[in-house]
């Protein structure tokens, strides 16, 4: 289809004008109509790609202009190579006017000297040519002339524009005086046939064949191509769009089709139908004819070249990965092989990691395997997939080997393995029945049996609870030798003593007995296992039960051995309880309780609030102040003991003198009994107490002493933190100053010195503070 670009027709006044002067300006053209045109003198010379261009430049015009006219197109293009020198004369180059056309175009023209043949010779004139914005309007304007005729006959140049051969249309336009040259005629069809410019007559492709496919395309090559209802050129085309709306875009092709132009592709974008575009513009993936396991040993020995691919080369989707020149000489395994319209590619690994795919043609493919690791084992299987596997004297594919057997003449078997070797194509297993060698066969057609990282005495009770889809057997499960022998629903719900534990890499198994006899070994999930109690001792507690939600009574710690049921705790909620033994298991810690001097039973720890024990009451006499109040509570006793009470928050006696009385100590802590201004207040905990120091003794001596180390000591009115005490100076300022030592103090803390200077007493510092006692 005629872009409509080229569909605009300028319409110029009619010339009234008997004939129309053709060539040249300043005498360039003066040969070709006398059949010397250095243009075409040579019939055989192939078109050159100005000569080319020039043509592609103005074909399109010239056939838009025979679609609407019927003037075909060869005649123009031949008229505008001769009459402008392939577009190069001064007349088209200055003016834009390939065929001579005297006078003005829409009031522009040019003024050019020109040769004119009259009378049999050549002239030399001066002459007014009209002047075009382009040569498309040029070409126009020249099919109008023709079509239009002139003034005095309107049908002048009716049977060149009627003729469907170039020939005829070339002698009537000799025949109507078009041009004043003899050899017109012939020198037209010289042209259009050294440059088959009779192609161009036909406007319309028809399509040669054409039928479904299928693949993917991308469009990388859009410029000056466009997207169409149709083939291009085939009658009824219409224009999409450009190619460039779907430049770099993939595409799926549906349908493919050849005219005499060249291949055209129906595509689909986004599962939507667009139109059809010609082959050259797209890069065209190959799809896979075939892709299958081909598993195998090659080299890679011509690796200059060729690469390394994500998925066989130029199929849709596949991605570069290396140059197969890293691969150089390397021996790989190949896995799979695939055809493409371009080749045979197969797909590797080298040292089990998979690379990509590879052209055949890079590669040596050697007919046998080589053996890629090896090694003793001793293991024990069963042949359970026979079908299609043969017994080999050597792993299959490797050079020598040669059938021993189908291994379905083994089959459900147990076999001893005692190699195993990799090869190209798999794993292999050199296997032995009853002692007797037997050869070699594939690892996939042999279940092996697990081997017991250990098998260990045990002593446990459980209840057989889980028996659906579990087996008891005379080994654990899928180690050599086992048999059935029982379905596990037999012993469903049946207490049994567990004697053994093994584990595989399946899992664990227990070997039990049931009646004093052993009967086998089962899945260890089948089991509700009685605990273990670890510890069980004789407490003396006092309680309260409280959390009774979810928690129960039993006649013995709970899940161990025979326990039983005796209530729900709740029917307990509440009760003070002596609680009398304390037993532990991997579950938890349970309290066996009597309640009115009756044992009830057992219960989890955690329904309990339990009460402290005194593990003792002494008379302690301090003197301390309340200090730490915050968080702390008086008591009528130690706090949590039984029969405790509340006397009061601890911040009532913030900052206060007190004297302690007594000192308990309990599981959770020590507790102070205190009393202020001689009345007893009650318990608190130590941690709220700043206590003062006791005296041990305070004697009267008479030393001299250097006060050397005074850093971090102060002076005191009494030994440091003995009741009443106050801060009178810091040492540093007695610094290396020999005093005199009147006193000496113990507390519970340290030893004090009492000193005085010149006579007058200072204060107590700490004895560590001087040297040279004496």
């Amino acid at each position: 289809m005629i872009n409509k670009k080229w569909m605009k027709i300028v319409m110029i006044p009619m010339l009234v004008v008997p004939m129309y002067g053709l060539t040249t300006v300043s005498g360039q053209l003066q040969n070709s109509l006398t059949g010397e045109n250095s243009f075409v003198k040579d019939a055989q010379a192939a078109t050159t790609a100005s000569q080319q261009a020039f043509i592609d430049k103005i074909a399109p015009a010239a056939q838009a202009s025979q679609e609407k006219y019927h003037l075909l197109s060869s005649i123009t293009l031949a008229q505008a190579i001769l009459e402008s020198g392939w577009g190069k004369s001064g007349l088209a180059t200055q003016g834009y006017n390939l065929f001579g056309i005297k006078g003005k175009y829409n009031g522009q023209s040019v003024i050019m000297s020109t040769s004119e043949y009259v009378n049999g010779e050549w002239i030399k004139i001066d002459a007014e040519f009209r002047k075009y914005p382009s040569w498309n309007e040029s070409v126009t304007d020249h099919t109008l002339l023709l079509v239009n005729g002139t003034s005095w006959n309107k049908n002048l140049y009716k049977k060149v524009v009627d003729a469907t051969d170039y020939k005829v249309a070339a002698n009537e336009l000799q025949k109507a005086g078009y041009a004043t040259s003899p050899t017109y005629a012939a020198s037209l069809i010289r042209v259009i046939e050294t440059y088959d410019l009779a192609k161009y007559d036909v406007l319309y492709d028809k399509i040669l064949t054409q039928k479904s496919t299928s693949g993917k395309a991308t469009v990388t090559s859009p410029t000056g191509n466009g997207v169409w209802t149709l083939p291009y050129k085939v009658k009824g085309v219409q224009s999409v769009s450009p190619a460039s709306t779907y430049a770099n875009k993939d595409i799926d092709l549906v349908s493919v089709a050849t005219t005499k132009r060249g291949t055209y592709y129906q595509f689909k974008y986004n599962g939507k139908v667009i139109g059809w575009v010609d082959g050259k513009a797209l890069t065209i993936y190959d799809s896979v004819n075939y892709d299958k396991v081909n598993v195998g040993r090659a080299k890679i020995t011509s690796a200059p070249g060729n690469g390394i691919w994500s998925k066989p080369y130029n199929v849709y989707g596949r991605e570069f990965v290396t140059n197969a020149t890293t691969y150089a000489q390397q021996e790989i395994k190949l896995l799979r092989e695939a055809q493409t319209a371009k080749g045979t590619y197969y797909q590797f690994s080298i040292n089990n990691k998979t690379i990509g795919w590879i052209d055949k043609r890079a590669l040596t493919i050697y007919p046998y395997d080589s053996v890629i690791s090896s090694k003793a084992v001793n293991l024990d299987g069963q042949i359970t997939n026979p079908t299609g596997n043969g017994i080999w004297t050597k792993a299959y594919k490797l050079e020598g080997t040669t059938s021993v057997a189908q291994a379905t003449q083994y089959a459900n078997q147990d076999v001893k393995i005692s190699e195993v070797v990799e090869t190209q194509h798999g794993t292999y297993y050199n296997i032995s029945i009853g002692g007797r060698a037997i050869g070699w066969l594939d690892k996939n057609a042999i279940t092996l049996y697990d081997q017991a990282e250990y098998n260990k005495a045990v002593t446990l009770d459980g209840t057989i609870k889980n028996v659906q889809g579990n087996a008891i057997w005379t080994e654990p499960y899928r180690t050599a030798g086992t048999k059935l022998v029982a379905q596990a629903e037999k012993y469903a719900n049946k207490d049994v003593q567990i004697v053994r534990e093994a584990k595989t890499p399946r899992g664990t198994y227990y070997q039990f007995k049931s009646g004093g006899n052993v009967i086998g070994w089962l899945d260890v999930k089948a089991f509700d296992m009685y605990d273990e109690i670890t510890s069980n001792k004789a407490v003396n507690m006092e309680a309260v039960i409280e959390n009774v939600e979810g928690n129960a009574v039993w006649t013995a710690p709970y899940k161990s051995v025979g326990v039983k049921l005796i209530g729900p705790a709740s029917n307990y909620k509440d009760k003070t309880v002596k609680i009398t033994r304390e037993a532990q298991t991997s579950r938890g810690t349970y309290y066996e309780f009597s309640s009115n001097g009756k044992t009830v039973g057992w219960l989890d720890k955690k329904a309990f609030k339990t009460y402290s024990t005194i593990e003792y009451d002494e008379s302690y006499v301090r003197d301390a102040v309340v200090t730490n109040v915050s968080g702390h509570t008086v008591w009528t006793l130690p706090y949590q003991v039984y029969g405790v009470k509340s006397v009061g928050s601890a911040s009532n006696y913030n900052n206060k003198q007190a004297k302690i009385t007594r000192r308990a100590k309990t599981d959770r802590g020590i507790y102070y009994q205190f009393s202020i201004d001689g009345k007893n207040v009650g318990w608190l905990d130590e941690r709220a107490f700043d206590v003062y120091d006791t005296v041990e003794y305070n004697n009267v001596i008479n030393k001299t002493a250097l006060l050397s180390n005074p850093t971090g000591n102060g002076i005191w009115s009494a030994p440091y933190r003995v009741i009443g005490v106050k801060n009178v100076g810091q040492a540093t300022s007695y610094a290396n100053k020999t005093v005199q030592l009147v006193r000496e103090a113990k507390t519970t803390r340290a030893t004090y010195s009492q000193m005085s200077v010149d006579g007058k007493l200072i204060g107590w510092i700490d004895q560590r503070a001087f040297t040279n006692i004496r």
